[in-house]
C-alpha cells in the first residue's frame, strides 16, 4: 500500500473495531513470525545438522510432496469428472462416498496398513538371492516411499476431488456442447475445455494436499521416512536440541513459502473464463454398460483403500481388544477431544467473524491486509506453529514471571486457532461478500451502529456459513496430531494422542479404538455437510 493510503487508513478508518481486528490478526500471526526469524539466527548445532541430515530431510520431503500431489491429483480429477459430468449406476453413492476418506487422519491410515510393506518381502528376498544386497536395499527404499505415497494419497485426494467437482459442475453448457457439435469426443473435450477451465480449482486443492503432506508426522514416522517434520521432533525431543529444531522449522517454512509462490504463479496463469450466456450445466454423458463397469471399478478403488479397508481393519481389531477401553480411559479421551475441538471451533469462528466484518463493514484495507497474515497458519505444519508458540510463551514468561503459559490448555487452544483460523475465515469471508455487501454499504451510509448490523443483519444472513465453518474447524481439530503432541498439558490426552502413543508402543491393535472414535465423529459431520450442500469446497 502507498504511504498516503496508509495515512488515510489510519486517520479515517481506524476505530475501536478495526484497531482490535488488526491487533488480533497480528497476535494470531506472531507464532509464525517467531519461527521465520530463526532463519537469521545462528545455532551451534546447525552446521552439524546441515552437513548430516538436512539434505536427506529436504529430498525426502520433496519426494513425498511431489508423489502424493501427483497421485492425489490423478485420483481427484478423474473422480470429479465422472461424478460431475457422467451418468452411471451408483453415481449418487460415490458422490458422497468419495468424500469419506477425509474422515481418516493420515497417521490412522498408516497404522491401518501397518503390515503393507510385508507384501514386498517375496520380491525383496528374490532380489537379494538373485542379484545382490545393494539392489534389495534400493528396492526396499522404493517400496517404502511408494506405499507411503499410496497411503497419503488415499486419504488426501478428496481435497482435489471436491474442488474440481465443484468447478466442473459450475461450467456452462455452450463451450462443451459446441465441442461435441464440432465432432470432438469426450476425451478431447475433457483435455481441451473442461480441465483447463478447472485448473485454478485443481491447483487450490493441490495446495491443500501439499500442506497436509508437509504437516504429517505420524505416517512418516510409522514408515520410517525422515522428513522435516519428523526431523523437528527428533532434533528437539530426541536430541534435546531446541535451537536446531527451530532452524529446521524455519527452513521448512521457507520451503512452504516457495511452494506457495509456485502454486500462486501456476494458478494465476490458469484463469479461464467462460463467456457463454448460460450457466446451465451441460447434458450429462450417459456411459455405456462397459464404460459404467470400468468407472464403478475405478471409483471403488480410492473408496476401498481410503476408507472401507481401514475402517474394516480397525473395527476387527477393536472387536478383539475391547478390554483396552478401560485401560486407556476412553471416556476421558472423548471428553478431552470434544472439549478441545468445540472450544477451538467456537473461538475461531467468533474471531474470524469479527475480523472479516471489521474489514468489510469499515472497508479497511489495512485490516484486510492484516487478515491475510492471520490465515497463513493453515499453510504451516503444526510442528512449526508449536515451535513458534513455545518461543512466544517463553518470552512472555520472561517479562511476566507469574504467568506460566507453557504446558497450559490456553496455549494449546491458541495454537489450534492459529493453525485453523483460515478454515473458518475463508467461508465466512466469501459468505459475507456474497450475502452482506450491499446491506453493509446501506447500513454504513445510514449511520447504523456496527454492532447492530453485525448481530441483526450479518449473522442471520450467514448463519449456515457460520455453522459450516464451525464444523470444519471441529473436524480439523479432532484429527490434528503434531500440535497436540508438543503443546498438550501434563496428563492431558486426546483421541489422536492416544492413537499415536499406543501405536508407537507397537500396540497397533489397541490403537484402533481411539482411532475409530475419531473416524466415527468426523464421518457423521462430513456426511451432514455433504447432504446439506454446505461444504467449504463448493
Amino acid at each position: 500500500m502507498e504511504i498516503k493510503h496508509v495515512k488515510n487508513e489510519l486517520l479515517f478508518k481506524t476505530n475501536s473495531w478495526t484497531f482490535i481486528a488488526i491487533l488480533i490478526g497480528l497476535i494470531i500471526f506472531l507464532p509464525i513470525s517467531e519461527v521465520f526469524i530463526q532463519l537469521f539466527n545462528t545455532s551451534e548445532s546447525w552446521s552439524h545438522l546441515r552437513e548430516t541430515v538436512f539434505s536427506t530431510y529436504l529430498i525426502n520431503t520433496i519426494i513425498l510432496t511431489v508423489g502424493t500431489g501427483l497421485l492425489s491429483t490423478l485420483i481427484g480429477v478423474f473422480c470429479a469428472w465422472v461424478i460431475a459430468c457422467c451418468e452411471f449406476p451408483l453415481k449418487k453413492f460415490f458422490e458422497w462416498a468419495l468424500i469419506l476418506p477425509l474422515a481418516i487422519p493420515t497417521y490412522v491410515s498408516a497404522y491401518a496398513y501397518f503390515d503393507i510393506l510385508e507384501l514386498s518381502n517375496p520380491i525383496l528376498i528374490w532380489v537379494r538371492e538373485n542379484i545382490n544386497l545393494e539392489a534389495m536395499q534400493s528396492l526396499n527404499s522404493f517400496f517404502v516411499y511408494f506405499f507411503t505415497i499410496l497411503v497419503l494419497s488415499s486419504v488426501l485426494y478428496p481435497y482435489i476431488y471436491l474442488l474440481a467437482r465443484a468447478s466442473f459442475l459450475k461450467q456452462g453448457n455452450q463451450l462443451i456442447e459446441a465441442g461435441l457439435s464440432l465432432g470432438h469426443n469426450i476425451n478431447e473435450i475433457f483435455w481441451k475445455i473442461a480441465l483447463p477451465m478447472a485448473r485454478p480449482a485443481v491447483f487450490a486443492g493441490l495446495s491443500l494436499v501439499i500442506m497436509e503432506t508437509l504437516n504429517d508426522y505420524g505416517a512418516v514416522k510409522h514408515f520410517g521416512i525422515p522428513t522435516f517434520t519428523s526431523g523437528i521432533f527428533r532434533t528437539w525431543l530426541g536430541m534435546g536440541d531446541m535451537s536446531g529444531a527451530l532452524k529446521l522449522a524455519a527452513y521448512l517454512m521457507l520451503l512452504i513459502l516457495i511452494l506457495l509462490l509456485i502454486e500462486k504463479k501456476a494458478r494465476s496463469r490458469a484463469r479461464y473464463h467462460e463467456n457463454s450466456g448460460s450457466n446451465k450445466p451441460f447434458k450429462k454423458i450417459i456411459l455405456s454398460r462397459k464404460k459404467s463397469i470400468i468407472t464403478i471399478a475405478l471409483c471403488s478403488i480410492p473408496f476401498l483403500f481410503g476408507f472401507l479397508i481401514p475402517v474394516f481393519r480397525l473395527s476387527s481389531w477393536a472387536f478383539i481388544s475391547q478390554d483396552t477401553i478401560r485401560s486407556i480411559s476412553l471416556l476421558s479421551l472423548v471428553k478431552n477431544s470434544l472439549f478441545l475441538s468445540v472450544a477451538v471451533s467456537l473461538l475461531t469462528v467468533i474471531l474470524a467473524l469479527f475480523l472479516v466484518f471489521s474489514a468489510k463493514y469499515f472497508q479497511s484495507k489495512l485490516t484486510s491486509f492484516t487478515n491475510r497474515f492471520a490465515i497463513l497458519g493453515y499453510s504451516v505444519p503444526g510442528a512449526v506453529i508449536a515451535m513458534g508458540i513455545l518461543l512466544l510463551s517463553a518470552q512472555i514468561n520472561k517479562i511476566y514471571v507469574d504467568i506460566l503459559l507453557t504446558g497450559s490448555l490456553l496455549i494449546l487452544v491458541f495454537a489450534f486457532i492459529t493453525r485453523f483460523f483460515a478454515v473458518a475465515w475463508q467461508p465466512i469471508d466469501s459468505g459475507m461478500e456474497r450475502n452482506c455487501k450491499n446491506i453493509n454499504d446501506a447500513s454504513r451510509s445510514l449511520g447504523i451502529p456496527a454492532i447492530f448490523s453485525l448481530i441483526k443483519v450479518n449473522i442471520p444472513l450467514i448463519k449456515n456459513t457460520l455453522i459450516t465453518a464451525s464444523i470444519l474447524v471441529f473436524i480439523d481439530s479432532m484429527k490434528e496430531l503434531p500440535l497436540t503432541l508438543i503443546l498438550r498439558p501434563f496428563n492431558f490426552n486426546t483421541l489422536s494422542t492416544a492413537t499415536f502413543d499406543l501405536s508407537s508402543q507397537a500396540q497397533i491393535v489397541e490403537s484402533s479404538i481411539p482411532a475409530l472414535c475419531i473416524i466415527m465423529i468426523v464421518t457423521i459431520l462430513l456426511i451432514s455437510l455433504n447432504l446439506n450442500g454446505k461444504s467449504k469446497f463448493q
